[in-house]
C-alpha cells in the first residue's frame, strides 16, 4: 500500500511510500538577481538568472540503500544542462555509508553545505576554487565515509565531472576528518581538516597535464567574468590542504576555514613550484527561529529552522537571518597572475516558509595585481525554492 507523509510542521512536499521504499521529490531552484552598483573598470548592468534549477528524487530502499537521481536544468539562459546526482549509496552498516557514482565528496565545511543551506548567494572564491580541482558537485568519484554526533570521517577517490568537460581523464584521492571536542545544548565546537591530491591532472585538446584556477567575485548575476584566473598551468600534479572550524552559540554561528594549494610542475618558466593560497572567515545570527543545526551526515550546518509548531510561518513573519563574511583568495606565485581577492560581504535571509528563502546581498571587492585589476560594490538577490 502507498501512503503519503511529510515532516513535522508540514512544510514539506509529501514523499511516497510504497513497501519499505520512501520516494522524496528534490528540489533546489534559485533565481539570480543583481549587479553591480560602482564598479571599475564598468561592467554590464544587473542581470538576471536561474543560478540553479536541480530537480530530481531521492530513493531509500528499506533504510539499506540510497538513490539519488537530479538533472542541473541551470543556469539559464544558455547555461550547460548536466547530471547534478547519480549515485548509489549502501546505508546498511550503522555509522558507515559507501557511494558511488555522480555526487559530491566529502571535502571542506563551506562546500558540504548543501547549496540551498549556505549562508550566502554564492560561496567564497577559495572554498569554489579548492573544491573545484578534485571535489565538489557532478563529480564522478567513490566514497567510504563513517560518521556519529561527534565526528565525521570519509575518504574518496575522484574522476571527472558529469557532462562534457576537460577533466575527464583526471585522476584523485581526497579526505576529511572532523570532531566536534565540545558538544553541549547550546555549544558546539567543529575543528576539521581536509586535503585532496591530483595525481595524474586532465590533458585537453592535444596539450599536456594542467590545471586553471578560477572563480566569479563570490556573486555572478551572468554578467562577470572571472577576473580572478590563472590561466590553465602546465603541471604533473597538484592539491589542496585546509583546516575548518566552527563555534555555534544558539543562535549564534563563527565559521571559518584557510587552505593552501600547491602545484607540482617541471616546466621550466616557472623558478619554484606555484603555491597559492586563501581564507575567509563569517558569522550568522538568527533572529527569529532556531538557529543552524549540525549534521552529522555532511559535517556541515543546515538551514535555521522555525523554533514552533508554526505550520505556515514562523510567529507569522518568519525566520530571519542576517550574517557577515570576509575572504581571501591569492592566485600570484612565480610569474603567475591570477589575481589576489578580497571581498566583504554583508547579507540578510528570510525563510517566509520552510521550503522558500529570500535573500539580499552587498558585497565589496577588489582584485589586485591581476591582468585586469578590479573594484566593485555589488548588490545580488536570491530567490529560493527547495525541498
Amino acid at each position: 500500500m502507498a501512503c503519503f507523509y511529510t515532516t513535522a510542521q508540514a512544510q514539506s512536499v509529501p514523499a511516497l511510500a510504497l513497501h519499505g521504499v520512501t520516494i522524496k521529490p528534490y528540489a533546489t531552484d534559485q533565481l539570480d538577481v543583481g549587479g553591480f552598483a560602482n564598479a571599475g573598470p564598468a561592467h554590464p548592468g544587473t542581470g538576471a538568472r536561474a543560478a540553479r534549477l536541480r530537480n530530481g528524487v531521492r530513493i531509500d530502499i528499506h533504510k539499506q540503500v540510497e538513490i539519488g537521481a537530479i538533472w542541473d536544468f541551470g543556469p539559464a539562459p544558455a547555461g550547460p544542462m548536466r547530471l547534478f546526482e547519480g549515485q548509489v549509496s549502501y546505508t546498511g552498516l550503522r555509522h558507515f555509508v559507501f557511494t558511488a557514482g555522480i555526487f559530491k565528496p566529502s571535502f571542506g565545511l563551506e562546500s558540504m553545505a548543501a547549496q540551498g543551506d549556505t549562508v550566502f548567494v554564492e560561496r567564497s572564491s577559495i572554498s569554489t576554487i579548492t573544491r573545484n580541482l578534485a571535489t565538489g558537485i557532478e563529480r564522478e568519484a567513490v566514497q567510504a565515509e563513517s560518521y556519529g554526533r561527534r565526528y565525521h570521517i570519509a575518504v574518496s577517490a575522484t574522476a571527472g565531472t558529469a557532462g562534457p568537460g576537460v577533466d575527464g581523464n583526471q585522476r584523485a584521492m581526497a579526505f576529511r576528518v572532523v570532531g566536534l571536542p565540545v558538544r553541549t545544548r547550546s555549544l558546539l565546537l567543529h575543528l576539521g581538516f581536509s586535503g585532496e591530491w591530483i595525481f595524474h591532472p586532465a590533458s585537453a585538446h592535444g596539450a599536456g597535464p594542467g590545471l586553471a584556477l578560477s572563480d566569479n567575485p563570490e556573486l555572478n548575476p551572468g554578467t562577470v567574468s572571472r577576473y580572478l584566473n590563472t590561466g590553465r598551468i602546465a603541471v604533473d600534479a597538484g592539491g589542496a590542504f585546509g583546516v575548518e572550524g566552527a563555534l555555534s552559540w544558539r543562535r549564534l554561528l563563527v565559521q571559518a576555514e584557510g587552505y593552501d594549494i600547491m602545484l607540482h610542475t617541471r616546466a621550466p618558466q616557472y623558478s619554484h613550484q606555484p603555491h597559492f593560497h586563501g581564507w575567509y572567515g563569517m558569522l550568522a545570527y538568527t533572529l527569529n527561529g532556531r538557529g543552524r543545526q549540525w549534521k552529522g551526515r555532511s559535517a556541515a550546518f543546515s538551514s535555521p529552522t522555525c523554533n514552533t509548531a508554526q505550520t505556515v510561518t514562523c510567529n507569522g513573519y518568519g525566520v530571519l537571518e542576517v550574517a557577515a563574511r570576509y575572504s581571501q583568495a591569492d592566485l600570484q606565485s612565480v610569474g603567475i597572475q591570477g589575481g589576489n581577492q578580497h571581498t566583504a560581504a554583508l547579507a540578510l535571509n528570510w525563510w517566509p516558509t520552510a521550503i522558500m528563502r529570500v535573500t539580499i546581498q552587498y558585497e565589496y571587492g577588489q582584485i589586485r595585481d591581476g591582468r585586469i585589476p578590479e573594484h566593485f560594490h555589488g548588490i545580488m538577490s536570491l530567490f529560493q525554492i527547495k525541498f
